[in-house]
């Protein structure tokens, strides 16, 4: 049998050009390769936003985003004569005769590849498209960004951020609603963006001013959380993952200062009403109480009793601070708000208690007691990773 070595050119040109087809055949292997691996993982990850702090391409993908039969077979039309022409540059550094044909059809076929245009499968980005709030979603920064936008957006977007504020009519352009849909049409880290640099594009005429020379990044942020939270409470608990406001409290066995200290057990988070009668405790569960500053002593496994923990869960909840008492909230392990029910509601759960899953409301939901309801949350978790800051 011949061996590999012995199949090589004797002569010194003949092995050098052999060494060089063998590098250049396996750097283009490694190239489609890792750009194979690239494109999964991106495609994998993208639909649930990774947290990127700076993203360099001017496109993003955007699975929301309609696309059109056509432009997809277009684009695997394309696809298939790159790799029809990448055949025929591998063919080339290989061949000992007519390579200059082969090169010739390779870069033939790149030039009559079509392309569609970026704008037909993807979204315009920015470099902070995939950042997300790095702050702690608690009850000081969630209404501190309430002042903030009391102070800087809600002359143009109204004060209940209906769009609506004493200076919209003068604008050139009528300012948009920021409610549950704001949300669920944009990533985080692009509305940040545009907070910081205008309305619009830089090159066109910004439709709403700049922000990022009054607010800083925390700031921005901030505002972003405020509005989460209360288009969450607008929505009637639609919206897909927002957490639970984190608050500091006060637990009977010491376990936690804070409510994030609770991750790993399902909450009921309950507004004290001192005229209403106790709810039984339930060992599938810890119960923490809002008490707006009373120092009376509630039937609950840990008790919240700062002001701003009550007025957070207020806007969780969608109605003024004076309406919280008897609200309740349902908790899931992973410190998701999953579930609310307000003042006056059925006095036991159902899947009419405004469920909610990894896409928004958990559709199908029988849920009919406390006990499905905790099952139907195990069954559908909120599988997105908590990048926030504690501390």
């Amino acid at each position: 049998m011949v061996s590999i070595a012995q199949r090589r050119p004797a002569d010194a040109a003949g092995a050098a050009r052999w060494a060089w087809r063998r590098v250049a055949a396996l750097l283009t292997l490694g190239f489609a390769v890792l750009a194979l691996t690239l494109a999964a993982a991106v495609w994998r990850s993208l639909g649930q936003a990774p947290v990127l702090s700076y993203w360099p391409f001017a496109w993003r993908y955007d699975p929301d985003l309609p696309v059109s039969p056509h432009t997809w077979r277009q684009l695997w039309l394309a696809l298939a004569q790159s790799a029809a022409a990448l055949a025929l540059l591998c063919g080339a550094l290989f061949a000992k005769r007519w390579r200059l044909a082969w090169l010739s059809a390779a870069a033939v076929l790149t030039l009559l590849t079509d392309w569609p245009s970026p704008r037909m499968l993807l979204t315009e980005a920015h470099s902070s498209s995939y950042q997300r709030s790095p702050l702690p979603f608690s009850d000081a920064n969630l209404l501190q960004g309430g002042r903030l936008y009391q102070a800087h957006c809600a002359a143009c977007h109204g004060a209940a951020a209906d769009g609506r504020g004493a200076l919209a009519a003068s604008l050139p352009v009528w300012p948009s609603v920021l409610g549950p849909a704001l949300f669920q049409n944009r990533l985080e880290g692009e509305l940040h963006w545009r907070i910081a640099h205008g309305g619009q594009e830089p090159a066109a005429k910004p439709a709403m001013p700049a922000f990022g020379a009054m607010l800083n990044a925390e700031e921005i942020w901030q505002v972003l959380d405020y509005l989460r939270l209360r288009a969450y409470g607008v929505s009637g608990g639609g919206m897909p993952a927002v957490a639970a406001p984190v608050v500091e409290l006060v637990c009977r066995d010491g376990r936690a200062t804070r409510i994030s200290g609770l991750r790993g057990l399902p909450l009921r988070v309950m507004a004290h009403a001192p005229d209403a009668p106790e709810e039984p405790q339930d060992p599938r569960l810890l119960t923490v109480a809002l008490t707006r500053g009373e120092s009376q002593d509630v039937a609950a496994d840990c008790v919240a009793a700062g002001v701003d923990a009550w007025n957070a869960y207020a806007l969780a909840a969608g109605v003024p601070p004076d309406q919280l008492a008897g609200a309740q909230f349902m908790v899931d392990r992973q410190g998701w708000l999953r579930a609310r029910r307000l003042p006056g509601a059925a006095p036991a759960w159902t899947s009419a208690d405004d469920v909610c899953g990894p896409g928004g409301r958990m559709e199908g939901t029988t849920a009919r007691g406390l006990g499905q309801l905790l099952q139907a949350m195990d069954r559908a978790p909120i599988a997105i990773p908590d990048t926030r800051r504690e501390h």
